[in-house]
């Protein structure tokens, strides 16, 4: 095992999108455990930095394979297809509307219980995109993976940003 396994091999798993996220935690503290850099602490310095590096490159694993969207998007680079977030866009009229809509109602949103229907909503169009994804991912239909995706990344950030909004409005009530 080196640094460049891939982080299904790494953790003895088919590359594949569907997996049992709660099965990684174990193989993930037994993989930290055995690449702790603690472990070599005694050792020369290049021992200890290849720990090191072994200990993110697992880290890196966990936190992309327990993901979906990440896990995703790491599934259409190991294909050849990944896609650049910073330019790719969605050509999807209808969904760029209705994100638009969500968004407006996001910030229309003045109390934390305001935010739950959206939250559902959100929650929803992100649960029918990772059922969508794995259909076009094992069809290789690697331009509708790639766009299922981008708006799996749509719709992720509008739920961070539903969350970050809910902690404001709670905290402005605090403050009263």
């Amino acid at each position: 095992m080196d640094l460049t396994t891939n982080y299904f091999s790494l953790f003895g798993l088919p590359v594949a999108f569907a997996l049992d996220a709660a099965a990684l935690q174990p193989v993930w503290r037994e993989l930290q455990r055995s690449h702790h850099p603690d472990r070599v602490s005694g050792d020369d310095a290049a021992a200890q930095q290849f720990a090191l590096q072994m200990s993110a490159h697992v880290n890196s694993a966990y936190e992309t394979l327990r993901d979906p969207v990440r896990r995703a998007r790491y599934l259409l680079d190991l294909a050849g297809h990944g896609i650049d977030s910073e330019r790719a866009t969605v050509a999807d009229t209808d969904f760029l509307m209705a994100q638009m809509e969500l968004r407006e109602q996001l910030e229309d949103a003045s109390a934390p219980h305001e935010l739950d229907a959206l939250e559902d909503e959100a929650r929803d169009w992100l649960d029918n995109l990772l059922r969508e994804f794995p259909i076009d991912y094992a069809a290789e239909d690697w331009h509708e993976a790639a766009d299922t995706l981008r708006k799996m990344q749509f719709m992720q950030r509008l739920l961070d940003e539903i969350r970050e909004q809910r902690e404001r409005l709670e905290d402005e009530q605090d403050d009263f």
